[in-house]
Parts: C-alpha cells; structure tokens; sequence
C-alpha cells in the first residue's frame, strides 16, 4: 500500500474506517468474535494464525531429547513484523465486547476501588492513558503505573523517535529545500510514560547520538552515529520540560545535556556540524550580552530549560487571557523566556536561573514539535498545549523575527507514528468536535460542565491566535460566530446556553469581542454589534459573570459599552459594578473568617497548653511508679 494512499483520508475512511465501524457493529449486535471471523478479516488462513503464534512466543529454555538442544527458529524482523499485525487484529476483534463492558463498567468501579482503598484494600495495577491507544487502561478504577525511567528510551520508542525525525526532515526540506538548524521539543510525563520516550528519541537522534543499554536494558551511556552513518547533518535542539517530566525522569535530562555536549564536540564530520555552530554562536551572543567569555563558553551547549524556582507553568495563560494587562505581544514573550530561563540538565546547576540563555539559545531555531499520545484531548480542548507549543513558538517569533514550522509528533496511533503540521491539526479537530452538528448535539444533552467545554475550546483559539496567528484565521472565527451566535445549525444553542450555563455564553462572546478588540479578527460592524448586544442581555437578565474574559478586563468593558446603545451601556456598567461591589464585600467577609481563625488558634493554643500539663502529670505518675518499684526492689 503506498504511502500517498494511506494518507488521503477518503481512501483511509473507505477501506479501512468504515469497515471497523460496520465490524464492531456486528459483534455487538451478537456476531461471534471467533478465529474463523479474526481470519477473515485479516486475510489469512488459520495455519498463517496459528504461525503468528509460534513466532511471538518465546523459546523454552531446558534440554530436549539425550542432552541435545532444541534448535531455536530464528524469525527475520519481516516475520515479526507481520505476526504482530495478525496477533493486533486477533486481540482487538476478540476483546470488542470486552472493551464495551470495561467502558461502562469503569464508573462503579471508580467508586469501588476509592471505598476499598479507604478500608486499606488492595488496587490492582494497570497501565494508564488513552484508552483508545491502550484499551489496558479499561476499566479504569485501578493502580495506574508509570515507567521505568532509567530504561527510556525503549527500543520500540527508539525506532519509533528515529522514524518520526525522519518525518520532521523531510517535511521541512519539502517547504525550504534545506534541514533545520535547530528543533524545539516539549517533554511532557504523560507522553513519556505512554510511548517510554519517543520524545527522548528523536531529541538523540536528531543530534546523532544513540543509546547505549546495559545487561538490564538500562540507558545508561550514549555515543555518536558516525557522520557517514548518520548520512545528514547533526541538528541542534533545545528542550522544554514540564514540571512533571523534570520530577519524574531528571536522569533524562542530563542525559539530553551529555548528547548535546558530545555532539558539539564531534569533529571531522563528513556533513555539518549544526550543534556545534550553534554552540559558538550562543556563545558569542552571550558574550555581547556582557557575559565573561569564561562563563559564556559553559553556559553555551546548555539545551534543557524548565520552570523558575520549581514552577510547573510557563506563567503565561493568565497574562494571555486578561487582555487589558498587555498591548504587546512581546511582554508575553519576555514574560515565557523569564519563566521558563531555569536551566536543567546538571546536578550542579539544577534549576539555575541563567540570565539571557535562553533567548540566545533560540536563536536560528526553525521546528517547534509537540508530542501528541492521547485521543483524550487536542489543540484546542487542552490549553496547556498553546501554554507551551504556543508559548515556545511566540518566544522564537520574538527573538528571530520569523514563525518555525510547528508540528506534533502523532503518536496515538502506535503502528503508524507520523508528524501533523498545527494548522491541519487544528483544522482536523475543529471540524470533527466544535463544527461538527452531530457533536454539538451530543454536547448539549449534558450540563452546564458540557456548555463550558465549548468555552473553553474558543477560549484556547483566542490563545492559539496570540501565540501563533497563522493558525487561527478570519474564516474560524466567522464559523464559530455563525454556529454559536447566529445558531447557523438551527440546534436551538442560545436557548441551551441560557437554560443549562448562560456565564458560558456571556464568556463566548467576550472572547470573540476581546479578539476583535485586539485587532486579530476583522469582524464585521454587524458581528461586534450583535455580539455586545447578546453579551449586554446575558450581563441584564443573569448578571455579570465576574470572572475570565467577561468580568475582568476593564477596557473590554469599556470597548463592549461603547458598541450597544446609550441605554444598553447604562445598564451594563451598572451590572458591572455591582458585581465588583459584590466581589467587595465578599472580600470583607473573608476579614470575618480571618477572626475566627485567629479565634481558633487561641483555642489551639489552650488545648496544647492543657496537653502539656497533662503530659506531664502522667510522666511525673510515671516517675514515681518507678521509684517505688526500684524501693521494692531493693528491699527484697
């Protein structure tokens, strides 16, 4: 099957999509899930079955016959290959049912499992994650275990991470006909305990370095790929790690940095040597930041930055939102470098705030990639994403006055690892999720938590759209005006807003109007008027939400004011502060708890103080019980 094939989603829909749904279908409906069926649908005859079998299971240790061994097959890479797709098909048309029953069982055992782990019973383990990608993971309610962080990358994630750095090169060649200076990645601990470090991988061999495992599977040395072998030239990385990652797998990091470090000193190299001009760069640039030449030289193959002061965020969400707080969007940049400046990598600098590192170490840096493991969320469902892929490529815009190429490293579906550009991959996701009529339908039979989900997600495109624009265009946001506002579907989406979580609504339309405000949507005159006009009716008949985009920016206030009529305004700002006088007095209040706290403590101080007093009758007690026990003693 060619590559061109498998890649057009039509084709990929009608050969291989709709037949599965049409399968699970059947045997759900009562079609016996048997060899008979599992030979069907792959193709095979039960003999080519039961030969997947023979070469997956391992050799018999012990001696046969009159002391001779029996002689072990040896199977090529083909041959397994091939029966790990059958055996694939096998247990995931076998266990159909399974799943079906694990995934509406996992609530009650949820339940079971927390009032069993109260009364100090045993949790049985399982590995964790999507359960899409791993259908272990159902029912849930149990132990979730993490890796072993010394053994990463594994071999599969091994093959797996030099697959995809293939991917990125191409890709990258494709549209500028040269390979990246340098590559961006994310380390993420979800990503790395699911794939057992792709990430790590393609960070390695990205800089032509391979690991090296000990007796036990063990990474715990590196070396180089000759240049020959390597046959491209070394590209230069610099990582990102979350807090989580950095607590998890520190060995990991340093392992990174000692890549990094030999990579730069690799020399005589048939191609070029990108890690090692980066590093005389970064040095020289530090150097004219008034950096001693000394310093600049150790600090110049640093590559592993992180969190200051142990902080697991870039700090930068919150400023992002409260958009009255900033008018450039190089503050948010600065606000990211600064943050995220601590350098990780070294026992010896562990955490090390380096003043200017960072942002000469982004210089020439040309791919920003994230990890994507999990069906669970997406681009726009997770705001943690634009956080870092976003706040990563914002930094590098800021400091080299050009967008990298952004792509995510596609791991969800673990037989065919792939890398997606950000643009297709949000495109992907809004179509399919918030665009998709027979999603939203589904959306509006839950709550007033279903309502915010749609938030959240238009929130997250106000995000993308400040921390990299080319992503997020005109034509979004006029759909989603069109599917939310003027209700374009005819799902009746105002009145679901109104009736399960009208602040979700009033946030929408802060969102699109705060976008508009800004300059990054051209919206009409009519759009910004009917949406101060919906968002001035949700503030009159519920009040103002007081919180996020609608309550918190004082200028969009003002902006949103200065769009209805003179009436409408009036009574929008009246709305306005009395929830700030409300927010007020609720903060005076709080003076009140603050007395009986202080209350409370007096009262925890005379108990301690009686505590004292009776501990010390009962030792005093105790004393004297063994003074006359010691009289007894002596006067037998």
């Amino acid at each position: 099957m060619s590559d061109k094939k498998l890649n057009s989603k039509v084709f990929f829909t009608q050969r291989y999509l709709d037949p599965a749904k049409r399968l699970v279908s059947q045997v759900l409906d009562g079609k016996k899930a048997d060899e008979a069926l599992v030979c069907q649908i792959a193709g095979i005859t039960p003999e080519k079955l039961k030969e997947a079998h023979t070469i997956l299971t391992p050799p018999k240790r012990g001696m046969m016959g009159k002391g001779k061994a029996k002689p072990v097959v040896q199977y090529t890479n083909e041959q397994k290959a091939e029966a790990r797709a059958i055996t694939e098909v096998e247990r995931t048309i076998t266990n159909i049912v399974n799943y079906k029953l694990a995934l509406e069982n996992s609530p009650e055992q949820e339940m079971q499992s927390v009032l069993n782990a109260l009364s100090g019973g045993y949790i049985a383990p399982t590995s964790g994650g999507d359960a899409v990608a791993n259908p272990q993971a159902v029912p849930t309610g149990r132990n979730l275990y993490a890796v072993n962080a010394e053994a990463t990358p594994s071999e599969q994630a091994w093959t797996k991470g030099k697959e995809l750095v293939e991917n990125t090169l191409a890709q990258y060649r494709k549209t500028h006909g040269d390979y990246p200076r340098k590559v961006s990645y994310t380390f993420w601990s979800s990503e790395f305990i699911e794939s057992e470090g792709a990430t790590i991988a393609q960070v390695l061999y990205m800089l032509g370095v391979e690991p090296v495992r000990d007796a036990y599977g063990r990474v715990s040395d590196l070396r180089l790929i000759p240049s020959e072998t390597l046959g491209r030239p070394r590209i230069d990385v610099v990582v990102q790690t979350s807090g989580q990652f950095r607590d998890l797998a520190a060995s990991r990091l340093a392992l990174i940095s000692r890549a990094v470090e030999m990579a730069a000193a690799s020399a005589n190299d048939k191609y070029d040597n990108r890690v090692a001009e980066s590093t005389v760069e970064t040095e020289r640039l530090l150097v004219e930041q008034g950096v001693s030449p000394k310093e600049a030289r150790e600090m110049s193959a640093k590559r592993v930055f992180g969190g200051v002061n142990g902080m697991y965020g870039t700090g930068i969400q919150g400023m992002i939102t409260s958009g009255d707080k900033w008018e450039d969007e190089k503050e948010i940049a600065d606000t990211y470098i600064n943050n995220m400046g601590a350098v990780y990598g070294s026992e010896k600098e562990w955490g090390e705030m380096k003043s200017g590192l960072l942002r000469a170490v982004l210089h020439h840096t040309d791919v920003v990639v994230q990890p994507r493991q999990s069906n669970t969320w997406g681009a726009l469902s997770l705001d943690h994403v634009y956080e870092f892929m976003g706040g990563m490529n914002l930094a590098v815009r800021n400091v080299t006055g050009k967008d990298p190429e952004a792509y995510f490293a596609d791991y969800r579906n673990r037989n065919r690892v792939r890398m997606q550009d950000l643009k297709e991959a949000i495109g992907v996701e809004s179509r399919s999720t918030i665009f998709n009529p027979e999603y939203i339908k589904e959306v509006m039979k839950g709550g007033a938590s279903s309502a915010s989900q749609i938030t959240e997600v238009v929130t997250n495109t106000y995000g993308w759209n400040v921390t990299k624009p080319e992503v997020i265009d005109d034509a979004m946001w006029n759909q989603i005006y069109d599917v939310y506002v003027t209700d374009s579907y005819k799902l009746g989406t105002e009145d679901f807003f109104k009736q399960q979580n009208p602040a979700a609504l009033q946030e929408i339309t802060a969102v699109m109007l705060e976008t508009a405000r800004k300059g990054m949507w051209e919206a009409s005159e009519q759009q910004i008027s009917t949406l101060a006009n919906l968002h001035t009716d949700l503030v009159k008949e519920f009040g103002s939400a007081g919180s996020g985009f609608a309550g918190g920016n004082a200028k969009l206030q003002d902006y949103i004011a200065s769009r209805v009529q003179p009436e409408r305004a009036t009574v929008y700002k009246e709305q306005i502060q009395s929830m700030k006088t409300a927010q007020v007095a609720t903060d005076k209040k709080g003076m009140v708890l603050k007395k009986d706290e202080v209350a409370q403590a007096e009262r925890g101080e005379k108990n301690a103080l009686n505590g004292v007093w009776i501990a010390g009758g009962v030792f005093a007690l105790f004393v004297i019980l063994l003074l006359v026990l010691k009289k007894k003693r002596k006067g037998n």
